[in-house]
């Protein structure tokens, strides 16, 4: 059955107010759910891009998150049958090319992995076999987005040198764009071979930690056997190393599983988000769904003088239909339009920064289709009561007064309630926003400077020199009192290890001997602002390898020395190593690795690392020192590179990304539940008023003032919103406590939410209500009262 869909946008065209809002509608709940999709396909669902990845299998070790050390991943490629491949990711690598330098994300791989990944190189070759063995020549694969973006694309780039910190690498090949990525979160620039890292002690290091394995299998049912080599595997490494395997179990994951379990927590906030946009979703469909109700009954007189003039009931239908067709049209396309927009504004939430978020074209199309079939299904059902019905009785009476009863008060309730769960998470979040910007860390932040170093291209033996003579450098900048580095920026957490003592050891009890630690030189404590309660702080004959002192926090001694004086107590920091104990000179007052973390114990060491942030404490504000920070740092003939001069408050902003992302995406879901909760108020009200205008009009002729008939009309809806907020409470206390792990500072049951909440929601309704009833009550009631 063609409909005249022109004509009936031309139709459309003579009612502005009514055709905007349910195409807005439309368009809201169609890119509102095209997004949301699209983010949880990007953080949770879109696999690595690989072929066939229904054949990759992750091999967890039981233990460190599931990472294994380099020698266990050889031992266990040699021992098993299938091709597999190691791989871990070194961040902030120092590269040159020419006129070309800064620092990229460097894969470095062993076993086989091209063949496990079944790549194939856009230019040059991928590592080979040979690549792998040590003393072979270092070569290096390039990402496609690196070799555009940061080398510029040259035409020849094959054969050509890159200085990775100070070594130099032969390029042999570039990738694919698509290939990108071998771990869902993470987009390394260059892929190398592990034989050549540039950490002696990393290639055979039974204590590393880094590698992840993963390995294909040809089909499902070779599974049980691999997992028997895999045992085998472990019983070996067992047998030869019992003191760094004792906890080793190796198991084969399926890849698109264990990416999954990955990103739980990422997953937890996609469902919920997931949730509540699925909900926007149906009340939008229902909501456009009342309108064409709504808007066919009332024109019921019109279709009756329609058929009393000879228009046939097909007429009639396709009429209907093809103006239902046509809103759902017009959302479309301004739902795929408002898309568009929405996920490029959603790849860049702190949420999804590691990923890539593409529009979900499969949401997309569903999300379409809802709409759209919601638009036929409510055009139907009133075409097909106009079709049929008595033209004498319809011409006498005209709009019915049920026609917009029931469903379109249960519509309003459904949204109130729904805006009302939105708008107090919102609130939640903004509170503990709020509160986690005023959060204490423990020591004196004012006036910090700080930027991150590398000294990667700088000879190991070397790089404690050029840190020092960089830290008096600064230290001579007027306006400087203390320099110091350390191996994390501000709030950014800490690194851990299990430590030993006399009375813990981690080959026992491995959970309990777990420790924070973090790398500093001399003066780190004071240019913190930390407190040192007793004894000392380092001297520069402190660093070095192997380590001999170390200051700790308070939790620390609570933890392993609760009976002890903690100055001059010995211990072992990286557990049953064969180093030497290192010896406790110093106590630190407790302060917080990043906010609302709990204090845990912690071990400062004295060593340069690497990598490292800078922390300047001057006598003023930041500013005061910039210029001449800049200028010393920044100069092109330094050894190290130097990023970025920060203050504190952007590190305080940058430990709260989450929260932030968090609430940037439930403010955004809050305004559109209050948009479609004003849409179904104020539309649902205006039809009330129409149909009541024979009431108003007989108590306007008895004498009742303007003003009561308004507060009866505003009475009316207020009480459908009270209905729903008493329902939007409870789902907000549920909603609250879903969220209540990710919010800091703030309980679920504070009543502030709930009453700003309140007051939001009957302040819009109020609005909602006011404008089309005093509208209508301007109308003369004799014209009314004429009606037949």
């Amino acid at each position: 059955m063609p409909l005249p869909i022109p004509a009936n946008l031309r139709a459309l065209a003579k009612r502005p107010a009514f055709t905007l809002t349910a195409v807005g509608i439309v368009a809201l709940g169609v890119a509102l759910a095209t997004t949301a999709a699209s983010i949880v396909d990007a953080l949770v669902f879109r696999p690595i891009p690989v072929e066939r990845i229904d054949q990759l299998y992750r091999v967890q070790s039981g233990i460190y998150s599931g990472t294994m050390t380099p020698p266990d991943a050889r031992e266990l490629f040699d021992r098993t049958d299938f091709p597999a491949l190691g791989y871990h990711h070194r961040y902030s690598v120092e590269y040159n090319s020419g006129n070309h330098a800064g620092l990229l994300v460097l894969c470095e791989l062993q076993g086989d992995p091209f063949r496990v990944l079944n790549w194939k190189a856009a230019q040059g070759r991928l590592l080979q076999p040979d690549d792998f063995q040590l003393g072979s020549e270092p070569v290096a694969v390039l990402s496609h987005a690196f070799w555009k973006n940061d080398l510029g694309g040259p035409d020849v780039i094959v054969g050509e040198s890159l200085l990775l910190n100070g070594k130099s690498f032969r390029v042999v090949g570039v990738l694919p764009p698509e290939h990108d990525r071998i771990h869902r979160t993470t987009k390394p620039h260059a892929w190398t071979s592990l034989a050549h890292t540039f950490d002696s002690w990393l290639f055979d290091g039974r204590n590393a930690h880094w590698q992840r394995v993963i390995a294909r299998l040809p089909s499902p049912e070779q599974l049980p056997a691999y997992q028997t080599q895999l045992d085998r595997v472990t019983a070996h490494l067992k047998q030869a190393f019992p003191a760094e395997s004792q906890n080793l179990d190796f198991q084969a994951v399926h890849e698109i599983q264990a990416g999954r379990e990955s990103s739980a927590e990422a997953a937890q906030q996609s469902y919920i988000i997931v949730g509540l946009v699925a909900s926007l979703l149906l009340v939008t469909c229902f909501n456009v769904g009342n309108m064409l109700l709504a808007n066919a009954y009332r024109r019921e007189r019109e279709f009756a003088i329609r058929r009393s003039v000879g228009a046939s009931p097909l007429q009639i239908v396709k009429s209907l239909l093809g103006e239902s067709f046509g809103i759902a049209l017009l959302g479309g396309v301004a739902g795929v339009l408002l898309s568009l927009w929405l996920v490029d504004l959603a790849d860049q939430l702190p949420l999804t920064r590691s990923v890539d978020v593409r529009l979900d074209t499969t949401a997309l199309l569903i999300a379409l289709g809802t709409t759209i079939a919601t638009g036929l299904i409510s055009g139907l059902a009133p075409a097909w009561h106009l079709a049929r019905g008595n033209t004498a009785d319809s011409l006498k009476r005209g709009a019915k007064d049920s026609n917009v009863a029931f469903a379109a008060k249960s519509l309003v309730v459904a949204q109130v309630a729904l805006s009302a769960a939105l708008l107090t998470s919102t609130f939640l979040y903004t509170q503990s926003l709020k509160r986690s910007l005023e959060f204490d860390p423990g020591y004196n932040f004012e006036n910090i400077t700080y930027f991150r170093i590398s000294v990667q291209s700088i000879p190991e033996g070397r790089r404690y020199q050029a840190a020092k003579e960089l830290r008096q450098a600064i230290s001579s900048i007027p306006g400087v009192t203390h320099v110091g580095y350390g191996s994390t920026r501000p709030l950014g957490g800490f690194g851990s290890s299990h430590i030993k003592t006399a009375q813990f050891d981690p080959g026992i009890e491995e959970d309990n001997c777990t420790s924070h630690l973090i790398f500093v030189s001399p003066n780190y404590l004071a240019a913190q602002g930390l407190t040192l309660l007793e004894g000392r702080d380092f001297l520069d004959t402190d660093d070095g390898w192997p380590l001999k002192v170390a200051i700790v926090n308070q939790a620390f001694g609570e933890r392993f020395f609760p009976e002890d004086q903690l100055i001059g107590q010995e211990f072992w920091p990286w557990g049953d190593t064969g180093e030497p104990a290192i010896r406790i000179v110093g106590v630190v007052k407790d302060f917080a690795p990043e906010p609302w973390a709990k204090t845990r114990p912690l071990m400062i060491l004295p060593a340069v690392q690497p990598r490292m942030v800078m922390y300047i404490r001057s006598e003023g504000p930041p500013a005061t020192i910039r210029d001449s920070l800049e200028k010393l740092v920044h100069d092109p003939k330094n050894e190290y590179v130097a990023q970025e001069i920060r203050d504190f408050s952007y590190a305080r902003q940058s430990s709260l990304s989450n929260e932030r992302g968090a609430f940037y995406v439930l403010a955004v879901l809050a305004i559109c539940g209050l948009a479609l909760s004003s849409a179904g108020i104020w539309y649902t009200t205006r039809q009330f008023v129409r149909q009541s205008r024979k009431e108003l009009s007989i108590r306007s002729a008895i004498g009742a003032t303007p003003g009561s008939l308004l507060v009866l009309t505003l009475s009316r809806s207020l009480r459908l919103v009270s209905s729903g907020l008493l329902i939007g409470c409870l789902l907000s206390f549920f909603a609250s406590r879903l969220i209540q792990s990710s919010i800091n500072g703030v309980e679920a049951t504070d009543a502030r939410p709930y009453l700003l909440m309140a007051a939001c929601l009957i302040a819009v309704a109020t609005v909602a209500t006011y404008l089309p009833a005093r509208a209508a009550l301007k109308a003369d009631p004799r014209e009314a009262l004429s009606e037949v």
